[in-house]
């Protein structure tokens, strides 16, 4: 036999109730909710956003305009004078400057045509004073000149940067016996510069005793005078000098190279020049040349390594 359900009483129905409505969410709560949750992200968004603006303008660097520099233009010749200057006209130029009014300008045509007309007459005696004044006055002058220097003549050529001053020599030799042979193949020389003024030289260092002596510099002045490059070659010229004893004469050691070392070296700068893109030999657009010395069946050769241009 079934049994019936027990029936239901009121007061189970509204705990019911009560127990779903508090498991459901009003539309209050949820627009509650989306607004707390607005204000979290704008709130975090606008936290950020001023971390990164006050960061930025307290770290932030002052921006200082660069300085203009006004570049002066140089020539080969590197004039030092100021005779070529050109300056503002003053007031004693005043009276050149103004243009003449109409009386001067008949006074002045006046006063030629006189002077014509006289010289036609005294043709001689103007021709004998106009030769007399040339001697006297060939040499003379207002100007003030450029400071121009005299031409060194050779090649007619004042080069931009003088050739021992661009001219580099790299030599690496395996011994200092094979430095000394290469000093005596080219009679280079060692040159010291002494306290005393003076120029204590060596040479024919191959031999063992190599040969010494002192001079004004003045007599050296047409060798050609570099410092040793880098490498081995400063170490083993001061080392040389040392053993000849001159050295002690002052800090100081130089290569002497003489004239015929000077025209190899340029005529080999002038091969490389005229071989690469310039095509045309000016020694004024060559800034340095770098030289080598490699072993040949004669002892030691030069050979151009490198050449920079201007």
């Amino acid at each position: 036999m079934a049994i019936a359900p027990p029936p239901t009483t009121t007061t189970d129905r509204s705990t019911q109730a009560r127990e779903q409505s508090a498991l459901t969410v009003s539309s209050y709560e949820r627009s509650a909710t989306l607004v707390i949750s607005l204000l979290v992200i704008f709130g975090t968004m606008f936290g950020g956003l001023a971390m990164i603006f006050f960061a930025d303008k307290f770290n932030r660097e002052e921006v200082v305009a660069i300085e203009f520099v006004p570049m002066e233009a140089t020539s080969p010749t590197g004039n030092g004078g100021f005779g070529t200057d050109p300056e503002p006209p003053g007031v004693e130029d005043g009276s050149e400057l103004a243009e003449p009014n109409l009386a001067e300008t008949l006074a002045a045509v006046e006063s030629t045509t006189e002077l014509l007309s006289d010289a036609v007459i005294s043709d001689n005696v103007a021709a004998d004073l106009a030769v007399q004044g040339s001697d006297e006055q060939a040499s003379k002058g207002g100007g003030v000149g450029d400071a121009r220097q005299p031409g060194p003549g050779n090649d007619g050529v004042i080069e931009r940067v003088p050739r021992w001053e661009r001219w580099k020599i790299r030599f690496e030799p395996p011994s200092a016996a094979d430095f000394a042979k290469w000093l005596d193949q080219y009679k280079i020389r060692i040159g010291v510069l002494g306290r005393d003024n003076q120029v204590h030289v060596a040479y024919g260092f191959a031999s063992g005793t190599p040969t010494t002596e002192s001079a004004k510099p003045i007599e050296y002045g047409g060798w050609g005078q570099t410092l040793p490059a880098d490498g081995p070659m400063p170490a083993l010229t001061k080392d040389l000098a040392r053993k000849a004893g001159t050295l002690q004469r002052g800090p100081i050691a130089l290569l002497f190279y003489p004239r015929e070392v000077e025209q190899l070296l340029y005529t080999l700068e002038k091969n490389r020049m005229e071989q690469s893109a310039q095509k045309k030999h000016e020694p004024n657009k060559i800034r340095e040349t770098v030289f080598t010395v490699i072993p040949d069946r004669d002892g030691y050769k030069f050979e151009v390594v490198d050449q920079k241009y201007f």
